[in-house]
């Protein structure tokens, strides 16, 4: 029976498992603590699956939080093996090494299932509870019935024994789902991608208690942050760059919520060191000085939170100050080192919520998605060697946006002897003789392979002469999503400029197609190439554009 199952899934598009059972409930107790208890019976149904479900981990916040692991077990299907209960482990999350990062309040628990195989049943029930919240007393949870996984049945419910009012988004207190798929077109199961949250209170209250919390004064005696101001004429993109250059990200847990709470500016100067929060309080602080109104904000890196949030929403820490022209938000990271100077923030925050945190409060903000003129040029001049299927010459580039912070970033963190190497893989050459930037244009001396096959040259294109479109070409999936963000956006524009041989051609048709084109023309010896390609979040045919960009014809020379 169970064959006959997985191959009906495999045959209609199998997610990497199916939950029998997913269930969340959150009790408010009358001693003021919050339980989350997750329960969840899942059969993994690919090796995917397997290896997903072999391991799992919880993380947490010792002191401010607990975990219980219920139960952790898997059953095997097939017969004579039983079942075996999981290999459970608690200790510093791994995200702390791998960061560099000191805060030894973030826990993690691992557990290991022993055997797991496709078709065995994993079972898990877990209970956090929460004794205290960082910054504010606001408690918000967001409920999805889609995963990445089908399920079979999905239950989430309240329970208050407290006299804590509670918000919904949806009236009711247990909602439950049937038969759900993470395939909008699974013929067996319904798609239901909405979100169920409660919450204790609005970001707008949250951003006034955390303000006070902080308690971020509006001014300071340093000295220091004076001569810092001086030092950077007063420009934020300039303060911005000062903090990320030579505070290092280094850092231990402080304050009443580790993780949260940021030292002074004054220990931060003193230490030369800081994580997020220590950047983002200093930055406030220098803005301030040079007469900016800002503030500390709350930002989450992986997109958009839901409606109602509370701290733990978050996992980063910047800077925001009001636009003196219009009042609107401008967005300063002091984290990330390499971006260009009048970038605020890197490409990757695009979509992402933030919250300011003010006296008073404010509600969610959104990083916006378009308007940053992302842009990556590429002019390659040189002589074509059709003995030796070569070219050789320069290549200059000239980026705006996402191409220009990745540019930046290759360059500035690569070490001497590494520069060449990454910019001849960045730019698909065969060789790299010399490389050099000065913050806005970047020229390769090297050379470029050509594939010749019998009468047929095909010449480098974006595909090729870009590592940024390969890896965006890479994202192309048999069943693409409804939507997705593409992580450098960019309209590139390459032209390849060649002195050739005496030698008749046949050129290929030009295309010219919403979101790309590509044209070629033989001039006075020169063979002259240009390609276009609209890779942005803004091009309604993205999909169409990879799919072209990859596989088009019209760089194929005919040589006669």
């Amino acid at each position: 029976m169970f064959a006959a199952v997985l191959t009906l899934f495999l045959l209609l598009g199998s997610p990497d498992a199916v939950h029998l059972l997913h269930t969340v409930t959150v009790t408010f107790e009358e001693d003021g603590s919050i339980t989350e208890q997750t329960k969840a019976v899942i059969i993994p149904l690919t090796g995917r699956g397997v290896q997903r479900f072999s391991t799992m981990s919880v993380a947490f916040r010792s002191g401010m939080e607990e975990v219980e692991i219920v139960q952790a077990d898997v059953g095997h299907w097939r017969g004579g093996r039983g079942s075996a209960t999981a290999s459970i482990s608690t200790g510093p999350h791994r995200i702390l090494s791998r960061t560099n990062r000191l805060e030894s309040s973030l826990r993690e628990i691992i557990m290991l299932m022993p055997g797991l195989e496709v078709g065995d049943t994993v079972k898990v029930d877990i209970v956090r509870t929460i004794h205290s919240l960082p910054l504010s007393d606001v408690y918000s949870y967001s409920f999805s019935p889609s995963l990445r996984d089908s399920v079979a049945r999905s239950v989430f419910q309240l329970q208050n024994d407290s006299h804590i009012q509670l918000f919904t988004s949806e009236p009711g207190n247990r909602w439950e789902f049937r038969n759900l798929s993470p395939v909008p077109s699974h013929t067996l199961a319904a798609y239901d991608p909405h979100t169920i949250s409660i919450s204790t209170g609005s970001p707008e209250r949250l951003s006034a208690e955390a303000s006070s919390a902080l308690d971020v004064p509006r001014h300071s005696e340093c000295v220091r942050l004076d001569e810092i101001v001086r030092l950077t004429d007063s420009d934020p993109g300039v303060l911005r760059v000062w903090v990320a250059e030579n505070i290092n990200y280094t850092g231990a847990d402080t304050g009443i919520w580790p993780g949260w709470s940021p030292r002074s500016p004054e220990e931060t100067l003193e230490d030369g060191s800081g994580v997020c929060r220590d950047r983002a309080v200093l930055l406030t602080w220098l803005l301030r000085k040079a007469g900016y109104d800002a503030y500390p904000a709350l930002a989450s890196t992986v997109g958009e939170t839901a409606p109602v949030v509370d701290a733990r929403s978050f996992d980063h820490m910047i800077t925001v100050y009001r636009n003196p022209f219009d009042n609107s938000w401008m967005v300063l990271d002091p984290t990330p080192r390499g971006i260009p100077l009048n970038a605020g923030a890197s490409f990757g925050l695009r979509g992402s919520t933030f919250l300011p945190i003010i006296p008073g409060g404010t509600g969610l903000q959104t990083i916006p998605l378009n308007g940053w003129n992302d842009t990556l040029r590429i002019l390659v001049t040189g002589e074509l060697d059709l003995n030796e299927n070569l070219i050789t010459g320069r290549l200059r580039a000239v980026s705006n946006g996402a191409p220009l912070e990745l540019i930046t970033t290759l360059f500035t963190q690569s070490g001497p002897s590494a520069k060449k190497e990454m910019f001849r893989r960045f730019f698909g050459a065969l060789r790299c003789d010399s490389v050099s930037f000065d913050g806005e244009e970047v020229i390769v001396e090297g050379q470029w392979k050509v594939l010749q096959n019998g009468e047929h040259l095909l010449l480098p294109g974006l595909r090729e002469i870009s590592l940024h479109g390969s890896r965006i070409a890479s994202m192309l999936l048999p069943c693409p999503p409804d939507s997705f963000i593409i992580d450098a956006p960019a309209i590139e524009i390459l032209t390849v400029s060649l002195s050739v041989q005496n030698t008749e051609t046949r050129l290929p048709v030009s295309v010219n197609i919403p979101g790309y084109s590509c044209e070629m023309n033989y001039e006075s010896g020169r063979l002259v190439y240009t390609e276009t390609a609209d890779i942005t979040n803004s091009n309604a045919a993205i999909l169409e554009t990879l799919l072209m960009r990859s596989g088009t014809s019209a760089r194929i020379v005919r040589l006669q």
